[in-house]
């Protein structure tokens, strides 16, 4: 599977990377690229226009070294940090909980096919691999602490929007973001077409009220209109 993909440098540290990164042929295998010529807020609106007009299948914002800014489009959504099995989401503050978390379970079925997604709201690194992503509500010690498990690598993502746009933490993880990106897309992809004409129950028992079809996953879009 081969994406569309723009990425928006915001100062020339990121046209290094990009530069440095694309030396390397096998991305070309890949993605078809497109990088804006603007800088800062300016690529990342001609990046999110570009991907509304449907040129684009996902975009990579490239911002400062040392700047770990989450959800760099300014869209709503629930922030992740990312890192090979390592997922990371933080809450919103002012918002019910239980929804959110809610959220990041369909999140995990739909978009990293995860069947039965395992989430705990505590940092513990002997236990970790036992589950499938923490729900921080301290973002700065969450993040502090991913950054320290990771080497101060990572790949920021906000999920619940049908965009996808992927932001690496540092030199060292923009083919990360390429590569998430790329197994977002192909994990809805699979999500949406097996759910898409749900077949009908063949025997319903009649000792229980419930004729209720299975309903498809709706997007994430209307999740959230509904939760506002």
């Amino acid at each position: 599977m081969k994406i569309n993909m723009g990425f928006a440098a915001c100062d020339e540290w990121g046209m290094d990377v990009l530069n440095g990164a694309f030396e390397d042929i096998l991305l070309d295998e890949i993605v078809d690229k497109t990088i804006y010529e603007s800088r800062g807020d300016d690529a990342v609106n001609e990046a999110y226009a570009d991907w509304e007009d449907g040129n684009t299948d996902a975009f990579v914002i490239l911002q400062p070294e040392g700047v770990q800014k989450l959800n760099p489009a300014d869209l709503r959504g629930m922030d992740m940090l990312l890192w090979n099995d390592l997922r990371m989401a933080f809450l919103t503050g002012g918002e019910d909980a239980a929804e959110q978390e809610k959220m990041l379970r369909e999140t995990l079925r739909r978009e990293f096919d995860i069947d039965n997604p395992r989430i705990t709201r505590s940092i513990d690194e002997e236990n970790l691999l036992a589950y499938d992503a923490i729900l921080m509500e301290d973002r700065e010690a969450g993040m502090r602490e991913f950054l320290r498990i990771t080497d101060n690598c990572g790949v920021a993502y906000t999920t619940g929007r049908e965009l996808v746009c992927t932001s690496p933490m540092n030199d060292r993880s923009l083919h990360e973001c390429i590569y998430a990106a790329k197994d977002i897309l192909a994990a809805r992809e699979r999500w949406d077409e097996a759910h898409a004409n749900p077949l009908p129950k063949l025997f319903v028992d009649k000792r229980e009220d419930n004729r209720r079809q299975p309903k498809p996953f709706p997007p994430f879009n209307d999740v959230q209109n509904e939760a506002d």
